[in-house]
Order: C-alpha cells, then sequence, then structure tokens
C-alpha cells in the first residue's frame, strides 16, 4: 500500500515557492519616462502652431517684399494702376467708368505690377490673419493665400463695390479662414492695396449652400467685403459668409484688436496654452521633488 503524500514528506504539506516580486525601475527613470511622454504630447500638440507659425513667416517676408516693390512704384505708375481698377469695379456695377470702356485692361492684368500675382493683402488684427489675395479661386490659388472671386470688384475700395474674398479653413497646418467664425460685430477687416489701407468692420455672418451666393451681388452705393469659407469642418458642404461695410481706419483700433485682450483665441492658441500650462506645472513638480529629496538628504545627515 503506497503512502500518501503527506507521509512521504514527514507529515507536512508542500510549502508553495515565495512570490518574485518584480524589479520597479528607479524613481529616476519612472519620472524620465513620464517627462518623455509629455514631451511627445507636447510636440504633437504644438507641431500644428509650429507650422502655421512657419508658413507665416513665409508670408510676411512675401508680404514685405512686394510692398517694397509697391514702394519703388513711381506716384503717376501707382496712380495709373488703382485708376485702372476703379475703372474696372465701374464697369462692373454698370456706372460711368473714369476710363473709356476700350481702355480698361481684363481682369487677369488688374491690379498686376513688376509681373508679380499677388494683388493686394488682407489683415484681420482680432485673428492674427495676414494673408496675400491673387487672382481667381484656383486650387493653386487657395493653397497659396486668398483667391479674389472674379467677377467682384477689385480691393480698392469706393461706391457700390462689393469685394469678395475666399480661402480654405480646417487644413491640417495651415489656420487660414479657421478662426472668422469668431469674428464679432465690429471686427476690423483691413485691406493693403497700394500702400492705402481700407478698413472695414463686420456687420453679420450667415451659413448658406455653396448656389446661394445672392448675398455677393453689389449694392448700389455700398463699399463692402465679404469674406467666405467652406463650413462644418470636415463636411465643408455650406458656406460662411461674414459680411463686412467700409470703416474709417484708426490705427488705435487696430492696436487694441491685435492685443492679447482684444484676440479671439482659435483652437491652435488654445493648445499653446494648454502646453504651457502642462509644461509649468512639470516644472514645479521637478523644484518640488528636488526641495523634498535635499531636506531629506539634511534630515539623515
Amino acid at each position: 500500500m503506497k503512502s500518501n503524500n503527506a507521509a512521504d514528506n514527514g507529515g507536512s504539506s508542500p510549502q508553495p515557492k515565495p512570490k518574485r516580486r518584480r524589479k520597479r525601475l528607479p524613481r529616476w527613470a519612472d519620472r524620465l519616462i513620464t517627462i518623455v511622454i509629455i514631451l511627445i504630447g507636447v510636440g504633437l500638440m504644438t507641431w500644428p502652431w509650429i507650422l502655421d507659425r512657419l508658413e507665416a513667416s513665409g508670408v510676411f517676408n512675401q508680404i514685405s517684399t512686394v510692398s517694397s516693390t509697391v514702394d519703388a512704384l513711381s506716384e503717376e505708375e501707382r496712380e495709373r494702376i488703382l485708376l485702372q481698377a476703379r475703372s474696372y469695379n465701374e464697369q462692373l456695377a454698370g456706372e460711368a467708368t473714369e476710363l473709356p470702356a476700350d481702355q480698361i485692361e481684363p481682369y487677369a492684368q488688374q491690379l498686376i505690377f513688376d509681373r508679380d500675382p499677388m494683388m493686394s493683402w488682407v489683415e484681420i488684427p482680432s485673428i492674427d490673419v495676414s494673408m496675400p489675395i491673387y487672382h481667381g479661386t484656383s486650387e493653386e490659388v487657395l493653397m497659396a493665400g486668398v483667391g479674389h472671386l472674379e467677377g467682384t470688384s477689385l480691393p480698392v475700395g469706393g461706391t457700390s463695390t462689393h469685394c469678395v474674398l475666399t480661402a480654405h479653413s480646417g487644413m491640417r497646418n495651415l489656420s487660414m479662414f479657421d478662426d472668422i467664425h469668431s469674428l464679432e460685430s465690429g471686427d476690423l477687416v483691413l485691406l493693403h492695396t497700394m500702400n492705402k489701407t481700407l478698413a472695414y468692420k463686420m456687420v453679420d455672418s450667415e451659413v448658406v449652400l455653396p448656389e446661394e451666393m445672392e448675398s455677393l451681388t453689389i449694392e448700389p452705393g455700398a463699399d463692402k467685403v465679404t469674406l467666405v469659407t467652406c463650413t462644418p469642418y470636415g463636411v465643408n458642404d455650406h458656406r460662411l459668409l461674414v459680411h463686412c461695410v467700409r470703416t474709417k481706419y484708426n490705427k488705435k483700433d487696430v492696436d487694441k484688436q491685435k492685443s492679447l485682450a482684444g484676440r479671439h483665441w482659435g483652437k491652435r492658441e488654445f493648445a499653446v496654452l494648454i502646453v504651457v500650462v502642462a509644461i509649468v506645472l512639470l516644472l514645479l513638480d521637478i523644484v518640488i521633488h528636488a526641495v523634498r529629496k535635499r531636506r531629506k538628504a539634511k534630515a539623515s545627515a
């Protein structure tokens, strides 16, 4: 007869093997991993903003170059170009023109100087937008900046004019017209054409279908600008129209809207703010940990 296990082992049951404790990472390694993860998150959140700032820097250089070219033009040449544009707008509105009809240049040759394709540039202080304006609304144009809708008034102002400007929104690396939905009544839109600055204030906005463009027509006696972009993000089956009317240019108002207090912050700015707060909290945690470590070292000494 076979003995049971207890008898074979002197009456004692087998002892379980002690569990091996998992070796924890050193505190410094644990903190290093945390910091690396936070830095990766910071990079992902701020990358679109960084790309947008780099693009904005390139646009600023381009605008500066064109502005210098305009500065170099003679007063007579600048006036000739503006006379052509005004006459084009008058003809478009069905009014008497300053130039004979057969002397008015076609659309593609309007506001062209020194072979540069940029006709003007638009500035929206409250959302930190400065972008060149080009002829037409082709995809090539809209990838480079703001398109001027052919068939609408050229950006030189005047009675019975309505200039329509269109740009993309929802681009991954460029803000473009992303934030025009946040414009409020009184926010300024500035057109810089031939060294002249024209100021317009936002009065209202609307969302329409692509074919519903009745509000883009010229209103007799009015001087208007409308900004157009696709909406909503990712769907783009409607158009957001932001309507503005001519107002007096006041540098103090412009500076106020450019200030941090006067700005409308977009998603990129909020992402940067979150990152800044996260970095401050991380640095604070590191300082607190260093202080505690030093106190422990003094206490044990």
